[in-house]
């Protein structure tokens, strides 16, 4: 009875924020048709339109949160609530696969809800944070009305299909589906505060939830977060004493920690004054202590930039050591007098910012990552005007580029996650067979260049050229004596094409061969003449390119001299660095009869 007495609040909660009510409601009717069959969307389309409406949500949700604290008329709330959604939802769907850029726009909106409501001169950071407390405690909640009231509709269908052997479809995937993207929703909706502007104090009396942030501040957190802080700065004098860069991941280690630290920060803030010494201390000299750590995280993403280019990851990096940077200056201008939600406005600006435009994550990395292949290849001499000079110019040679150059297959995939391998293009412009004359999936276009889109290079097959002729002219001189055929292989001699056993010792036409190692010998003591076979058994690729080797008949004169003996082997087609398993040989002798004595 009281949860329908409250259902009237509830809704009228809801009313507040009408666009992205609408929105979470479109959203869940569009993706339960979908997997209802009703409708059919692709993937890629499918994740477009979650990201767009994700953004739409909380753009729109931002602005609501932004008219509400300043008392606009409903008009005014409507239209700059749907002209944030348009937007986002523009951006985001302008994205395409960049799922990374499509990241960060969201976490800088999420980072936007926190402080929009409070960006104004009558905002206190006192009530900044409550606000933000209670914002946490909706979310925490939706997640736990999520699972229970999913879970249980998910054990419940289960139950009737075990007992009653109902068939239920695809209704878990309609009940997760409309959970996950409009009653969970809906329910934080429902639980955003209505007054912005009551204020947080510590309580003389304090409840469950002071008690237990003050304890995990006091005796985990912020203690760890000093030691953790103390190893960063010894590793630092470290390197300035060896004189060594410092490691490539330190970056990720340094920006996990700037996040906890900063989170932390904030959490800590109505503790600066009331908390333990070691939380006192922390909030006098938070920013100030990561002064060291960002040097150390610029010093080696600026080291892996020189040596691989700008990816977005590393982006990223540099836009947080930048961030810490200004944080550290702000700081200073002020006195160490920190606003608190400066920190969250600063984020999501950088973070919306960065994630679209020529100045964006995307864009600098493919810049980048095209000159790091131009790079490359020059130093490889393989570029002549802009283009790439191979021989043969085919895309073939490329690929074997690309399976013996790690360098040159971690660019291609970069590109091809960043969507960018049609700027190849005027490269390839050279190239016969050229992958990007036809407009095909960025899939295929990297495998046509050797990788699978998981960066690993693909071992294709060598084509085996058409039939030629293999004959030969020999001036037979006085040559009376002609042997074959017979077969060599690495094991043996063979009599015959097919179905002879090989064995080292073969007679053909009276005459005796033997295969020992790398020599094949015809006839016996003074009469016998013997081959080296080490050039045609262990024939290697000498080009960059793996070729297939067309027929040919080859000649090797006797180890005795030309004028004794012959021998001529007919090679089948095959790679160069796969030699056939057999070859059809004959003898040309200059003697008597070399029969077996």
């Amino acid at each position: 009875m009281k949860t329908v007495l409250n259902l009237p609040e509830q809704v009228r909660s809801l009313s507040r924020f009408p666009i992205p009510v609408a929105i979470a409601t479109s959203l869940a009717v569009l993706l339960n048709l979908q997997v209802a069959h009703i409708i059919r969307m692709s993937d890629t389309l499918e994740s477009q339109l979650i990201f767009a409406c994700s953004a739409a949500f909380l753009a729109s949700f931002a602005a609501h949160l932004w008219a509400l604290s300043r008392n606009l008329a409903t008009v005014w709330n409507l239209g700059t609530a749907l002209f944030a959604a348009g937007a986002a939802a523009a951006i985001q769907y302008l994205h395409g696969d960049l799922y990374g850029q499509s990241l960060m726009a969201l976490l800088g909106l999420a980072l936007a809800t926190m402080c929009t409501a409070h960006l104004r001169r009558a905002g206190t950071i006192e009530s900044f944070w409550r606000f933000n407390l209670q914002l946490g405690i909706a979310l925490g909640m939706a997640l736990v009305a999520l699972l229970i009231v999913c879970g249980g509709l998910s054990l419940l269908l289960a139950s009737l299909t075990f007992l009653f052997d109902f068939t239920v479809g695809n209704s878990h995937a309609h009940i997760w589906t409309t959970g996950a993207v409009l009653f969970a929703p809906l329910f934080a909706l429902s639980m955003v505060p209505v007054e912005f502007d009551q204020p947080f104090a510590l309580s003389p009396n304090p409840g469950l939830i002071e008690k237990s942030v003050s304890t995990v501040l006091n005796f985990a957190l912020v203690p760890l977060i000093l030691v953790y802080s103390v190893v960063l700065h010894i590793y630092a004098f470290k390197i300035a004493i060896v004189r060594s860069m410092p490691k490539g991941e330190i970056g990720w280690l340094v920006l996990a920690f700037g996040a906890i630290g900063t989170a932390s920060y904030m959490v800590a803030y109505p503790w600066r004054d009331a908390g333990y010494r070691p939380v006192r201390w922390f909030m006098r000299s938070w920013f100030w202590l990561m002064i060291l750590p960002t040097v150390l995280l610029m010093l080696a993403v600026w080291q892996r930039i020189g040596e691989y280019g700008v990816t977005p990851e590393r982006y990223c990096l540099v836009l947080f050591a930048l961030w810490l940077a200004a944080m550290v200056a702000y700081l200073g201008s002020t006195r160490g007098r920190m606003d608190l939600r400066v920190i969250p406005a600063s984020l999501a600006i950088g973070l919306v910012l960065s994630s679209f435009g020529p100045w964006g994550s995307a864009a600098t990395s493919v810049r980048s990552q095209l000159a790091q292949l131009q790079r490359v290849l020059d130093k490889a001499k393989l570029l002549s005007d802009g283009r790439l000079k191979l021989d043969p110019p085919r895309v073939a040679t490329f690929k074997y580029l690309v399976r013996s150059n790690e360098r040159i297959a971690s660019i291609l995939k970069s590109l091809y996650d960043l969507g960018a391998l049609e700027r190849l293009a005027p490269i390839f412009s050279s190239v016969t067979d050229s992958p990007f004359t036809k407009h095909q999936p960025p899939a295929v276009q990297l495998a046509a260049l050797g990788l699978t889109k998981w960066g690993e290079a693909i071992e294709s097959p060598v084509s085996v050229p058409p039939p030629a002729p293999i004959g030969i002219s020999v001036d037979t001189g006085a040559y009376n004596r002609l042997i074959g055929p017979f077969w060599i292989t690495r094991s043996g001699l063979i009599g015959c094409d097919f179905g002879c056993p090989s064995s080292a010792d073969l007679e053909i036409g009276g005459t005796s061969l033997a295969l020992s190692g790398d020599f094949v010998t015809a006839g016996r003591n003074n009469d016998a003449v013997s081959f080296d076979l080490a050039t045609v058994l262990d024939r290697k690729s000498q080009g960059r390119e793996p070729k297939a080797q067309a027929a040919q008949t080859l000649t090797l004169n006797a180890r005795e001299g030309r004028n004794r003996a012959l021998l001529m082997i007919v090679l089948p087609p095959s790679p160069m660095d796969s030699p056939p398993l057999k070859f059809e040989s004959w003898i040309l002798l200059k003697s008597s009869p070399l029969a077996k004595k």
